[in-house]
């Protein structure tokens, strides 16, 4: 008979965690097939993050990732009727009864064991297919449901990784080709970002980010490249000092005497490579272009350079500024510089050396 395993979860997003469980599943059960089960509508959650084609678009990444002899795919029931709350159980009687040949596994961690009697129908769960439970950190073991619904264990050091501490922004717990994916994408990107900053950043980097879109997809550019810059931009502005220190003397020496506030344009875009794994050029040029912006900035670094100037949290109506951006960037931008040059010298402030290579560049042409 052969013998399938079975993984259920949002999968929002799919994390080295599950790869690893799938791949100790196989060897341990002696199993010919692994399916992962994304929900539809989870009934112990109220939304998902990413929609359902981006979950399983990642889910494809991950499985190509796995080196593994037997088949391991997405078992799409759930995906199919997800109108409403899907119970697990629904979901294995049928592919019971349309696989009655077939013997099941369907594995859960320690979280879910600990509540499984609150399932739907557990004991006739427990009747359709062998289930079994892997350790997962911050959960203790239920012995009472272990014996009563004839659950077996996977031997597996603690599950530690969680969909939800990714999205909160720990990247490590992600496939490198998974995370690519989701930065392309900007998924998760609002909530990944927030623990780096203080709240009143953050909500700038919100702003900034819903502005630059608005103003790209005015001028028929991408809005979604926008907004992820938009997010991104300030990503490495609260950066230690000696951190900062480091990165800038190691990756970008000839900036180091520059002052160390606009340093972070340089390193935002760093970041965004090498931790977020931003591969697209346009918006690492846009971030390292935000603060001083420069003779070779593109219309997507305008977009992203006004938005931030004209951040509507700044505190100033800059309502006709942002219009006449939305109606035409490169006038917008020009008109920016402006009033930047205008107002520094209205307050007696220093102009670093650099702006003036931009200014006479698009003002004075």
């Amino acid at each position: 008979m052969k013998k399938v395993g079975l993984l259920g979860g949002s999968f929002d997003p799919i994390h080295i965690g599950h790869m690893s469980i799938v791949q100790e599943a196989i060897k341990q059960f002696d199993l010919d097939e692994f399916y992962f089960i994304p929900t539809g509508m989870n009934p112990w959650k109220d939304c998902t993050h990413a929609s359902n084609e981006e979950r399983i678009d990642m889910l494809k990444i991950a499985i190509s990732k796995m080196k593994s002899k037997k088949k391991i795919g997405i078992e799409m029931y759930e995906i199919k009727h997800c109108e409403e709350k899907n119970y697990t159980y629904q979901t294995l009687k049928h592919l019971v009864k349309k696989h009655p040949k077939i013997k099941y596994y369907y594995f859960m961690g320690y979280d879910q064991l600990d509540k499984f009697h609150l399932w739907k129908k557990p004991k006739k769960l427990s009747r359709l297919v062998s289930l079994v439970c892997f350790k997962r950190g911050g959960y203790e073991f239920n012995e009472d449901n272990f014996k009563k619904y004839h659950f077996h264990k996977l031997k597996h050091h603690a599950l530690k990784a969680s969909s939800s501490e990714i999205r909160e922004g720990n990247l490590s717990l992600l496939d490198k080709d998974v995370l690519k994916y989701i930065s392309k994408n900007g998924l998760y990107l609002e909530t990944m970002i927030k623990n780096r900053m203080k709240e009143k950043r953050y909500q700038h980097s919100l702003s900034v980010a819903s502005l630059a879109k608005e103003i790209a997809d005015e001028n028929g550019l991408d809005g979604q490249k926008a907004y992820i810059a938009g997010i991104l931009h300030d990503v490495a502005k609260e950066m230690k000092h000696e951190d900062a220190l480091r990165l800038m003397k190691r990756n970008y020496p000839q900036f180091v005497n520059k002052p160390e506030p606009i340093w972070h344009q340089w390193l935002s875009a760093y970041v965004s490579h090498y931790e977020f794994l931003v591969e697209d050029e346009g918006i690492l040029k846009a971030i390292e272009d935000h603060t001083t912006a420069s003779p070779s900035i593109s219309k997507l670094g305008m977009c992203l350079y006004v938005a931030d100037k004209l951040d509507p949290l700044r505190g100033y109506d800059s309502s006709k500024d942002i219009e006449l951006c939305k109606k035409n960037i490169v006038e917008g931008f020009k008109q920016s510089l402006i009033s930047f040059y205008q107002f520094s010298k209205s307050k007696n402030r220093e102009i670093d050396p650099c702006f003036f290579d931009v200014y006479n560049h698009f003002v004075k042409g």
